[in-house]
């Protein structure tokens, strides 16, 4: 009797293990365990702005073009929604994007821990540019986000507007077109990314089709981006979610941050209504990768240093302001805090803070 006991107990050992070594467990039908549980969220859409110093973005609001550098606390034209948002919301005040080399250097940052103190200036053309009279740049062969991301059996997904094709890696990595550009897209600077159909496929074209916008500083926002906002499902959404808005919405081409304020006012309103955020633990981060203005002619800035506007929506703290600072590398660390991911870089996201405060 004895030994039946025993042998039953061990047959029992054994099928408990082997369920917890599976993907999920389910107990009574009701508590799922999943090893893509985040520590704050579950699911994250980040969306990379352009170019502007928090100064610029967070504010009083001014007519377009008609700032007062003498009037502190002034943003670069109309800044009603990334105020209201960040007040709101979790805003970071001290969130600074080290200027690693400017445009692709702080992507490749954000996605790889990469420090690069010595850029190569054709990068900024594309990954495999050789432009006249600047340095010709490679493909890099760095362990990545998506190589951390696979191997915990997490899932991930780039949208990029006006990419100039559904999906997929472009034969052509250097194209510019249309006002999306290579150099606001980290992915495909991946070796391990580009010779991989099924990762490139994980690349896609964030609006429906391509369109035009001849006026680089007009406040009308593009076409929704429906290819984003129709995954923001739970059976849909991937695990992390990272959007590119082309030249104008992410406010590259031009100072004035009305065209900016104007699109997050349409696209992010949908995302934190959308099944994922309002039935999950999901996240929005929206930042800058840059405080430098792309075209001369901005103020001096009220708070010096390289803060950039910053923050944290969805799943995370509401009305909450915070003066830590930060790195470029901390958002990166948040992402391996939050699902024990290793770390990329022992010197750079491995002695970064990561952004636990906001959450």
């Amino acid at each position: 009797m004895r030994t039946s006991l025993l042998s039953i107990l061990f047959v029992l050992v054994i099928l408990v293990s082997s369920t917890l070594a599976s993907t999920s467990l389910s107990i009574n039908n009701s508590v799922v365990i999943s090893p893509n549980v985040g520590l704050w969220f579950d699911y994250a859409v980040f969306i990379i702005m352009e170019n502007h110093h928090i100064n610029y973005t967070y504010g009083i609001s001014v007519s377009p073009n008609s700032w007062n550098s003498s009037k502190g606390g002034t943003c670069l034209g109309n800044c009603t929604y990334f105020t209201g948002l960040a007040n709101n919301q979790s805003l970071s005040l001290g969130h600074e994007s080290n200027q690693i080399g400017g445009s692709i250097w702080d992507y490749i940052a954000l996605t790889s821990g990469h420090d690069n103190t010595d850029p190569i200036s054709g990068c900024n053309d594309g990954p495999t540019a050789s432009p006249t009279g600047k340095t010709p740049c490679s493909q890099f062969t760095d362990l990545n986000l998506v190589d951390l991301f696979e191997r915990r059996g997490l899932s991930w997904k780039a949208y990029m507007e006006n990419y100039p094709i559904v999906q997929g890696c472009p034969s052509n990595l250097n194209d510019f077109s249309n006002h999306y550009g290579p150099n606001h897209n980290p992915f495909i600077y991946y070796q391990d990314v580009t010779n991989n159909t099924a990762r490139c496929n994980k690349i896609v074209r964030a609006n429906e089709m391509s369109v035009s916008q001849p006026d680089p500083c007009a406040t009308n926002p593009t076409p929704t981006d429906n290819v984003l906002l129709a995954d923001l499902t739970p059976a849909l959404a991937s695990n992390f979610m990272f959007l590119t808005p082309n030249f104008i919405d992410d406010i590259h081409d031009c100072n004035d941050v009305s065209v900016g304020n104007a699109w997050l006012s349409r696209i992010v309103p949908q995302i934190l209504a959308s099944p994922l955020f309002t039935t999950k633990k999901a996240a929005l981060f929206i930042s800058f990768d840059e405080p430098g203005c792309t075209s001369p002619g901005c103020p001096p800035r009220v708070i010096p240093g390289d803060q950039v506007y910053t923050v944290w929506a969805g799943n995370a703290r509401q009305n909450y302001k915070s003066a830590t600072p930060y790195t470029a590398f901390s958002p990166l660390r948040t992402l391996e805090k939050n699902w024990n991911l290793s770390t990329l870089d022992a010197t750079t996201d491995g002695k970064a803070v990561a952004m636990s405060e906001f959450f």
